[in-house]
């Protein structure tokens, strides 16, 4: 990991095991972990970065940042594979490692299915159709561009994160060939051996989103729509979810609206790519969807006290917004745990709290523009 040494996120705190609670209504057998110990010479034991979950699902850890902050999965039924998901360029040697215990060989590979075109979701699309001759690319119709000719993509993370930060990140981004990708429209389906995936676009997160229904495990693959919940914010009294909104294209109202969408199908698993399954509970669609709606009172609530020191697109007013984020994030975790740890793990999401309060700024800007350009 001493590419990204310098880069780690504040949610070291939060990756420790997974206590997965499978609740009695799923009836699903348990989880395993894959590891593999070395002698004591060897010093630490190796591990396996991957788990395995009911209905022939695989976890595979991205190697994104750190352990167990970003995942991707390997879906399968009659011999044939789609992943669902490619983490960066740097998740490859993850996911060879993975089939080669698996005994899976390239060819079984047959699609590579980004949720959407966000580099920890899709860097490492192109790259796998070189690995994977057979695969085709599915992607939701906004973001097939992107990948098929990812310049302005680079461009504009390169000009966020630096070109160094960048690289650690994510590698060269590499164009997926045209003539392998095709569209998922909205309630597009496609096979695996047997098994069907039925893509719903879900709009909130990003305009190119959709989540994946996999009706054998009545489980969603859901990307960033049902939000972020680290190993560390699993308690026995339930898990913590928090929504994963972006500096560009958050619509609180339209996350709303895919949340509840998601939930109507009485799902048993979320399968989310921050991170690994989630056993569904309608406690978790009511803890999204409060954060969301404060968060889009937030916006302009907060806009006057930071408009008085330096301006709205102050970091004074970016901090207030955090603040304002975990504080929320903080009330929802008292519910489930101690203060004391409650408060920890809320400090833990710090990062995630930053982009968050970005995604709420970027919205109110929108707002304040669209009112500027409105006639009285």
């Amino acid at each position: 990991m001493k590419r990204r040494a310098g880069i780690r996120r504040a949610q070291s705190a939060l990756a420790c095991p997974i206590q997965y609670n499978l609740h009695s209504t799923t009836g699903r057998q348990a989880i395993t972990t894959h590891t593999v110990s070395s002698s004591a010479s060897d010093g630490e034991a190796a591990r396996l970065p991957f788990h395995t979950l009911p209905e022939n699902i695989v976890c595979i850890d991205a190697d994104y940042v750190q352990p167990q902050l970003a995942c991707f999965y390997l879906v399968g039924d009659s011999g044939e594979y789609a992943l669902v998901e490619t983490g960066t360029n740097h998740s490859l040697d993850n996911l060879r490692r993975t089939l080669n215990h698996l005994h899976i060989n390239d060819s079984q590979i047959r699609y590579i299915v980004p949720t959407h075109v966000h580099l920890d979701h899709a860097g490492g699309a192109g790259r796998y159709l070189q690995e994977f001759p057979r695969a085709e690319l599915l992607v939701h119709p906004r973001g097939a561009r992107h990948l098929i000719n990812p310049g302005k993509l680079v461009a504009s993370s390169i000009q966020v994160y630096g070109q160094e930060t960048f690289t650690a990140l994510y590698g060269d981004i590499i164009p997926a060939p045209a003539e392998r990708t095709r569209v998922l429209e909205d309630g597009a389906t496609f096979t695996i051996g047997e098994r069907t995936l039925q893509a719903v676009h879900t709009r909130g997160h990003a305009e190119h989103h959709f989540c994946l229904w996999d009706e054998q495990s009545r489980g969603w693959f859901s990307g960033d729509m049902f939000g972020i919940s680290y190993p560390g914010l699993r308690f026995a009294e339930g898990d913590f979810v928090l929504p994963a909104t972006t500096p560009t294209q958050f619509d609180p109202e339209a996350y709303i609206a895919s949340v509840r969408t998601l939930a109507a199908r009485n799902p048993a698993m979320m399968y989310l790519t921050h991170f690994s399954a989630l056993p569904f509970r309608p406690e978790q669609v009511d803890m999204l969807c409060d954060q969301l709606q404060h968060y889009a009172a937030l916006g302009p609530a907060l806009a006057g006290g930071a408009q008085g020191e330096t301006g709205r697109d102050s970091g004074r007013y970016l901090q207030l917004l955090q603040e304002a984020v975990l504080e929320r994030a903080q009330h929802h975790l008292e519910q489930l745990t101690s203060p004391e740890k409650a408060q920890a793990a809320a400090q833990a999401l710090t990062m995630d709290a930053q982009l968050n309060a970005q995604g709420i700024a970027f919205r109110q800007a929108q707002s304040d523009s669209h009112h500027r350009e409105t006639p009285a």
